[in-house]
């Protein structure tokens, strides 16, 4: 493991400010309504007559403030309220006030309340975070409990995007973060023995447990930030001593100033050098918390299992099939936090040359996705590995086309499908009545939206 990175000037921090408090009062915000009823609130970022990029804001008493960017099809939106000038001008500002320099995630994580809460017998060994659609139950250390929590927040609030809840759950999902593999194996008992995952989602219990071993990694960190807290108690003092002592001789006042102002944007750099080391040991931990999060929001808030006699009476749609449940995981579970913010709809790189050479080599065939159940998501054994990433990946290729080119998640058309395939329909023949064309068809249009794709979107033509 990499260590992280520690200077001579990395003991010194600068602390970043609480949020404001729950009875601040409200920001002025743009809103836009989508065809299909959801509306989002934040600022308009830019406007064309075939897309409107946006900014979510979310702010929550109580709660950090969360942001989101995103971008609507010009045939998703329905109406849009814009600010005026003055109000526009203090929004922008509030929002330059959340990151100024790329620190919001550290912001909301100090901001964050946490307590104390019981874990494997112990009364007090583990914090606990409540949220609206999810309570973290942590037995991860500090830095790990608070960023998930974060995280949980920005990716819950991106499912809502692309997804809009349905209907509001009983209760919220608990997810058990674990912080050594011996506590995973504990927490799922029994199930320890035939469960290879670093993360499962029950269902049932409306549960997820998800594992991970940082202990000399947190070790560091807490070195580390131990360092940083002496540190910058002494760079305080520093700072006062000058300014007394050179309080006539402005010129020799701004030398030393300066050179305080040198360590401390050098100790900013430090900081930043150990978020991208940490972000690079958690990698792994948060894209799968991301993508079971993702399986229990579908299954409590929009689209939860319902017999075909339910859905035949009209009380919902019922659960998306294997392939496009699979699909939008795997798209949520390479969500990016930048400067704060998270940003997900990207084309996953590492995912994207593998689908890529798969759609050279012999183009897949959409249909045996679309027939497929749940076993072929499955690799119960070496002999089955190569069948079920190629099921993934598929799936994933479908359903970002469908999804970020398409736009065709959400439509009335997808309702139909779904109620379709859920009353025992035809799989092809339904999918094919909702992207309104026949198999070969799409699937011509697939591979080539598939060697067009770049991570950073669609190659020019």
């Amino acid at each position: 493991m990499r260590t992280l990175t520690l200077t001579l000037l990395a003991t010194f921090l600068t602390t970043a400010s609480a949020q404001p408090p729950a009875a601040a009062p409200a920001w002025p915000l743009d809103e836009v309504t989508l065809r299909n009823g959801a509306r989002f609130q934040g600022l308009l970022l830019k406007e064309t007559p075939a897309v409107t990029d946006f900014r979510v804001v979310i702010r929550k008493p109580g709660r950090p403030t969360m942001t989101l960017t995103t971008s609507f099809a010009a045939r998703e939106v329905a109406t849009v309220k814009r600010l005026g000038d003055a109000d526009r001008a203090a929004l922008q500002a509030k929002l330059a006030e959340l990151d100024p320099r790329g620190e919001g995630e550290r912001k909301q994580m100090d901001a964050l309340e946490l307590a104390d809460a019981e874990w494997l017998g112990k009364p007090a060994g583990a914090r606990r975070y409540a949220s609206e659609r999810f309570v973290l139950v942590s037995g991860a250390s500090e830095e790990v409990t608070r960023r998930a929590a974060v995280r949980l927040e920005q990716i819950y609030a991106a499912f809502t995007r692309f997804l809009p809840p349905r209907r509001t759950p009983e209760r919220p999902t608990t997810v058990l973060l674990a912080g050594r593999a011996e506590d995973y194996r504990q927490l799922l008992g029994r199930d320890a023995l035939t469960v290879l995952n670093a993360a499962i989602y029950d269902s049932a219990a409306n549960r997820i447990v998800c594992g991970s071993d940082l202990r000399e990694f947190d070790e560091q960190l807490t070195a580390s930030r131990a360092k940083h807290k002496l540190g910058r108690a002494k760079l305080d003092e520093y700072e006062a001593e000058v300014r007394v002592l050179f309080r006539q001789s402005k010129p020799e006042l701004d030398r030393h100033l300066a050179v305080v102002q040198r360590e401390r944007e050098r100790l900013r750099e430090a900081d930043r050098q150990n978020s991208l080391a940490f972000d690079r040991a958690t990698r792994r931990l948060f894209a799968i918390l991301y993508h079971e999060a993702f399986h229990s929001y579908l299954a409590t808030s929009v689209y939860p299992p319902a017999t075909p006699e339910e859905v035949r009476a009209g009380r919902g749609p019922g659960e998306l099939p294997r392939w496009l449940n699979e699909g939008l995981a795997q798209i949520f579970e390479t969500a990016v936090v930048e400067a704060g913010e998270l940003r997900v709809g990207h084309a996953d790189a590492e995912r994207l040359e593998r689908a890529q050479a798969l759609f050279r080599a012999r183009p897949p065939s959409v249909g045996e996705v679309l027939r497929a159940g749940p076993e072929q998501y499955l690799a119960a054994h070496s002999g089955q590995k190569s069948d079920a990433s190629r099921a993934y990946l598929v799936s994933w290729a479908v359903t970002f086309h469908l999804t970020f080119e398409r736009r065709v998640l959400g439509t009335p058309e997808f309702a139909k499908y779904l109620e379709t395939v859920n009353t025992g329909g035809d799989p092809v023949a339904a999918f094919e009545a909702w992207v309104g064309q026949d198999l070969p068809a799409f699937e011509a249009e697939l591979r080539e939206a598939v060697l067009r794709l770049t991570p950073d979107g669609p190659a020019k033509r």
